[in-house]
């Protein structure tokens, strides 16, 4: 898990769970890093200035 803080996935399904979805500055890398190696392409973000 990149942004553990962030994500975390479901023990019987590998489902991912959002816990933070407005995660702070200090976690972007992370959250940027676990989109783009989420196998299922399922994290999107959607960042506004």
């Amino acid at each position: 898990m990149a942004a553990p803080d962030v994500f975390d996935q479901r023990d019987e399904d590998g489902i991912v769970v959002l816990l933070d979805p407005s995660p702070g500055d200090e976690q972007l890398d992370a959250v940027r890093e676990a989109a783009g190696v989420c196998p299922a392409l399922a994290i999107e973000l959607s960042e506004t200035p």
